[in-house]
């Protein structure tokens, strides 16, 4: 039997981030990591039980850095819903961009983020000088699994300008491979739709030829591991607008009236145990403004 998903509380205190047309807010229940305390021998103390603990550093290095690259995808996600929408009257100001690679630039060395980005430092500066110099963008390094980077691209102009470059003319000015132009669907979620393709990641499930065809699946979420330590998933130009944040109850953040202008939320609910063993529980609601224009306060 499926369990129903039961909403914040009232009086709960969440986190409220208002970007494009969305409310999210979310919450943590549950106990909070107890202090802990390092000894030697790679060890430590757990100061609520007095257990002695050996440390897994390889494990607690991987996990942590998943758990980072997927805190820095959240911001990516609310980021890209505060600045590119695809409804009918801005959608002709933004265009999506990939830019891949002719030889490798292997994911693997470390020094090859920079090298990408300064790369696409030159290529935006050439693209601003031949069609508008109020061009702004989001740039997300992709992973392949073949181990070279892609940059997928977002990009408008500040003065809500028409934005139109021919494919060919983009390949021309980055010089460096393939690329591939469009501009999003007036039905797109925008932060959805290139999430997927920095995030999920596909697979072969069968060998042969002849099954080709209908051999991928994705995996939700599987290419976060592919990003190393330390990685700047992405960049972005100064003057796009960040998400609004605030603070204190539901209730509080979210007023009786205000929600009058808001469809249903999607309630998402996450249980996991932390490297403590104790259970947390996380709750994220999801509003949207009703009618086409920007979420406004």
């Amino acid at each position: 039997m499926k369990k129903t998903k039961r909403s914040i509380n009232e009086y709960d205190e969440v986190k409220a981030y208002f970007y494009g047309s969305t409310i999210e807010l979310t919450n943590g229940i549950g106990p909070k990591e107890p202090k802990t305390k390092v000894i030697k021998g790679h060890r430590y103390v757990v100061l609520e039980t007095g257990e002695i603990k050996n440390m897994n550093r390889e494990s607690e290095k991987r996990t942590d850095n998943l758990d980072s690259v997927r805190r820095t995808m959240k911001g990516l996600r609310r980021l890209i819903g505060a600045n590119f929408v695809s409804n009918e009257i801005n959608r002709k100001d933004q265009l999506w961009i990939t830019l891949t690679y002719r030889e490798d630039v292997n994911a693997t060395d470390k020094n090859s983020p920079e090298v990408v980005y300064k790369d696409f430092k030159r290529f935006i500066r050439k693209l601003r000088e031949k069609y508008n110099p109020t061009i702004e963008y989001i740039a997300v390094l992709e992973p392949q699994a073949s181990g070279r980077w892609h940059l997928h691209v977002l990009m408008k102009t500040l003065d809500h300008s028409k934005l139109y470059i021919p494919n060919s003319n983009i390949e021309n000015l980055w010089g460096k491979g393939f690329t591939s132009t469009k501009r999003l669907k007036n039905s797109d979620n925008v932060s959805a739709y290139v999430m997927a393709y920095v995030s999920n990641v596909e697979i072969d499930l069968k060998s042969s030829d002849k099954d080709k065809a209908n051999s991928k699946k994705v995996i939700k979420g599987g290419r976060l591991s592919f990003y190393p330590k330390g990685i700047r998933i992405y960049r972005r130009s100064r003057n796009l607008v960040d998400p609004e944040i605030q603070k204190g109850q539901k209730r509080e953040v979210l007023t009786l009236e205000s929600r009058k202008k808001l469809y249903k939320p999607k309630v998402y609910i996450r249980n996991f145990k932390n490297k403590y063993g104790k259970q947390i529980k996380i709750k994220t609601e999801f509003y949207t403004k009703k009618g086409k224009d920007l979420w406004k306060r």
